[in-house]
């Protein structure tokens, strides 16, 4: 295959860059909206002009040669520019502005609470938020999301993606002090199983807690949950009207444990480390809105942090 000349259009390129972000023709076609059969002239044909296969075709999958790889890394360097090159529009506009698709599981919603969305949304008058609540983990570009709020167990390896970690304080086993003065105090983890349980989660039948001691040593515990759902804030009240003992972020709860309506169950007990991850794509040429959404949730999860300093 001989090269014909310099790339007569350089929506060849972009079209080549999106079949290979997203894997191949038909979940490029799916994503953009652009036919199948178009990306694939658009891709042949920029073959032609630089005289090289870029993608291996087959019935079933594609194959993206090593020539293939370097061009699509241009490629991007090419888009990153177009982006920064937009946000600096944008800065010098003054305005933020325009939508934000965000996705979140319902339970990490409750525990930063609807203010935040709120607050961000009457700082930028001129943003509209989509805000999808779903436990299911969702693809952000295929789905078409700017940012997706997950929980540790919810990591993406999509290495097209970046990830910011924002820490969060462990997990406490809480519970009213109506309920400890009814069954009693726990000594161990064993004695657990002589108080009912809440769990936060969807259609949790039999559940386990992993435990962190204060040696470092693991136990899981398990149970059978009294009350269980998605629903953080109905969880908490169960816990505050002692109907089980919760296993929540001490965030969560940090009034709760100011007032003594709830207090700490096995303290030197705790859930593992745990992050929340704010997955969003390139960090270079992010639009203003989408950045600001980020820095937005990045200052309400450190005002999270505030708060728990003053747990006693």
């Amino acid at each position: 295959m001989k090269s014909s000349g310099t790339i007569q259009d350089l929506n060849d390129l972009h079209s080549f860059a999106q079949v290979v972000r997203h894997g191949g023709f038909t979940a490029a076609a799916k994503v953009t909206g652009e036919a199948k059969a178009k990306l694939s002239k658009r891709v042949a044909r920029l073959e032609r002009h630089l005289g090289v296969r870029l993608i291996e075709r087959s019935t079933r999958s594609v194959r993206v040669t090593d020539v293939g790889r370097e061009i699509y890394q241009q490629c991007e360097i090419i888009a990153d520019g177009v982006g920064a090159a937009e946000a600096i529009v944008a800065r010098a506009q003054s305005e933020i502005r325009g939508t934000v698709r965000v996705g979140c599981p319902p339970g990490l919603a409750q525990y930063m609470g609807s203010q935040v969305f709120v607050d961000f949304m009457t700082r930028y008058p001129l943003v509209r938020v989509q805000l999808h609540l779903s436990n299911r983990r969702i693809a952000l570009i295929a789905e078409n999301f700017d940012v997706v709020i997950r929980a540790a167990n919810q990591s993406d390896s999509d290495q097209s993606l970046t990830v910011r970690s924002l820490e969060l304080s462990q997990r406490m086993l809480l519970a009213a002090p109506a309920l400890l003065a009814q069954h009693g105090v726990p000594a161990s983890v064993d004695e657990l199983n002589l108080l009912p349980t809440l769990s936060i989660g969807d259609n949790v039948d039999h559940d386990y807690w992993e435990l962190v001691g204060p040696t470092g040593e693991t136990r899981s515990f398990s149970h059978y949950p009294r009350l269980s759902g998605s629903d953080l804030t109905t969880l908490r009240a169960a816990a505050v009207a002692g109907l089980g003992v919760c296993f929540l972020p001490e965030e969560a709860c940090a009034t709760e444990l100011r007032s003594g309506t709830l207090e700490r169950v096995l303290p030197d007990w705790r859930g593992p480390d745990a992050n929340v991850h704010l997955v969003f794509t390139a960090r270079k040429g992010l639009h203003p809105t989408v950045r600001a959404f980020i820095d937005h949730i990045v200052s309400a999860f450190s005002e999270l942090h505030r708060l728990r300093t003053r747990v006693p």
